[in-house]
């Protein structure tokens, strides 16, 4: 998993910054969207962030 990857093109927000958001505690959709703002403007990253989290969650 590419940690410089952009999953959120509206702000820029990387795969590493949702697994460090993750790794604080962030570990819902809309804790995510909290802590990094990923998914809040246009949404179309949604699936992929919870994909992510699925992932990390194991």
């Amino acid at each position: 998993m590419d940690r410089e990857q952009i999953i959120c093109p509206c702000l820029d927000v990387t795969v590493g910054q949702i697994m460090d958001a993750y790794e604080e505690g962030a570990t819902t959709i809309d804790a995510v969207k909290d802590l990094t703002g990923a998914g809040t403007i246009c949404g179309a990253c949604i699936d992929e962030i919870e994909d992510l989290l699925s992932e990390l969650k194991g």
